[in-house]
């Protein structure tokens, strides 16, 4: 039997953030990242969830917004959960969605209004 150290990965709003530095302590992890998502520093920080040979943990905003609380999520929060936790999402949808997150993240074009209502129903479906 062999043992393997597990790599971290960090998550947050949507995006897959890589590891800035192993030695860094999750606190000095989430500081690195304010310098690209500022809102992160009231970021609460959860896991790890171990998923393949990652730890992975993920940066939640605390916000008191109102409304439903999938109405609370955007888009790529929405596409994050459903990549992350749904176990029985088919091949076809989840390589969809990994496409649109690339494309969102990267900011290559805004998403249309029919990928965001099609997101918010595959949520619904599975993530409910």
């Amino acid at each position: 039997m062999q043992t393997e150290a597990l790599a971290r990965d960090f998550r947050y709003n949507g995006a897959r953030l890589t590891d800035p530095s192993p030695a860094f302590t999750l606190a000095q992890v989430r500081d690195f990242y304010a310098n690209t998502y500022p809102e992160i520093v009231n970021a609460e920080i959860e896991g790890p969830d171990v998923i393949g040979n990652r730890n992975v943990f993920t940066f939640r905003r605390a916000v008191g917004t109102k409304g439903a609380p999938d109405e609370q999520l955007d888009v790529r929060s929405k596409i994050g959960i459903l990549l992350d936790s749904s176990k029985n999402l088919p091949l076809a949808i989840r390589t969809y969605l990994l496409e649109l997150d690339r494309f969102a993240s990267a900011h290559v074009c805004p998403l249309l209004d029919e990928e965001l209502v099609f997101v918010g129903a595959l949520f619904a479906r599975y993530a409910g």
